[in-house]
């Protein structure tokens, strides 16, 4: 998404998604910031989490994230989608 990320991801135990979120916006940062150079915008403070309650839920989550780029009517060119295996059985 040209400026938005959407991510289904479990957490290692013990590990808190406050602690995994900064650890994964500081290294991509560190990362897009000397491709981008003052083109990169940075990422926002806050972020939005949802808990997936169970399977289905699941499924309509990857689901929401697969039809996105095309809500935004973003060509194939503009996004990268990538999809683990569990995520391609739905």
């Amino acid at each position: 998404m040209p400026n938005h990320v959407h991510a289904l991801f479990a957490t290692l135990n013990g590990v808190a998604l406050i602690d995994l979120v900064q650890t994964w916006k500081s290294y991509t940062a560190h990362k897009l910031k000397p491709l981008l150079g003052d083109k990169w915008p940075g990422w926002q403070k806050d972020y939005f989490d949802r808990l997936v309650r169970d399977e289905k839920h699941f499924g309509r989550c990857v689901r929401y994230i697969r039809r996105n780029p095309e809500k935004a009517r973003l060509p194939d060119c503009d996004y990268t989608l990538f999809e683990s295996e569990r995520a391609k059985m739905y």
